[in-house]
């Protein structure tokens, strides 16, 4: 990182849990908030290319990285919203990947004055829990590994997670970049946890599925060509229900395609940035 950049850290207070931050930059704010199978450092690639131009946020959810959960009702929206309150982001533009996804959506739902843009990265949805609404092998994926979870087959369980998010469920290992499966997988490792299974959010009431059209900020939407079949539909339905938003897909990539491309990533949100309205 650039040493003029200025990176401070800290912690912002939500409920009783502490929610670790790090900032860097200056200029209009860029969220970055990070997938349930990593933790903040996921950003580090546009993290670091960003903070000449921008102030920058990324924080770990509780229960990941440096954030600790503890054993209190929860929703990763209001914890987004402590962060950015403590922090002093008036408005900004908030970048999601899968978990993270949804809680910007959520947020954005909840406090739409707060957002600039918005931009899913292999996003998931509140509300997308119907069996119904999952392909077989999403419901077979999912009926296995909550087994193993129950059963806290701790190493399979980690196992199989890392094969479906980070290689993706229909591509070989032989086909990811060893220093990206590496590294995706290290980050995983880190913070797989059967424990936080037990801990579920407080759903947003009614959920995003329901409400997409309500969304008015400009949003991206970023999916790998070998995410899940699930996301990659719904990938295409917020792109469709969300008022003004574009689809554009990584070739090559799984759940993570802003670690595993960075380069093209980070081209593909420099050129969406540049088209917002400065403010």
């Amino acid at each position: 990182m650039p040493p003029d950049t200025g990176m401070t850290s800290g912690y912002a207070t939500s409920g009783v849990a502490k929610i670790y931050f790090e900032t860097a930059g200056a200029g209009p704010d860029l969220v970055f908030v990070h997938a349930g199978v990593s933790d903040s450092r996921m950003w580090e690639p546009q993290f670091d290319a960003f903070a000449n131009r921008f102030r920058v946020l990324r924080y770990d959810h509780r229960g990941f990285g440096k954030s600790r959960m503890p054993d209190e009702p929860f929703t990763l929206r209001d914890d987004l919203l402590s962060v950015v309150r403590q922090v002093g982001v008036a408005k900004g533009v908030f970048v999601g990947c899968s978990m993270g996804g949804a809680t910007v959506v959520d947020f954005a739902l909840e406090h739409p004055e707060m957002v600039t843009a918005l931009v899913l990265v292999g996003s998931g949805l509140s509300g997308l829990n119907d069996p119904r609404q999952l392909s077989a092998d999403a419901i077979k994926h999912w009926t296995e590994f909550l087994t193993l979870v129950r059963d806290k087959d701790v190493e399979r369980a980690r196992e199989m997670e890392a094969k479906y998010w980070i290689d993706g469920p229909s591509r070989d290992s032989a086909q990811v970049d060893p220093v990206y499966r590496t590294r995706a997988r290290q980050l995983h490792r880190e913070n797989f946890s059967i424990e936080s299974f037990a801990h579920q959010q407080q759903p947003l009431q009614p959920p995003a599925i329901g409400r997409l059209r309500e969304i008015a900020a400009p949003t991206l939407i970023v999916i790998g060509d070998h995410d899940s079949e699930d996301l990659v539909k719904l990938a295409d339905r917020l792109a469709s229900e969300i008022p003004n938003a574009t689809r554009i897909t990584i070739k090559n990539a799984a759940h993570l395609p802003s670690l595993e491309h960075p380069g093209q990533f980070n081209e593909i949100l420099d050129n969406f940035l540049s088209q917002l309205p400065r403010p």
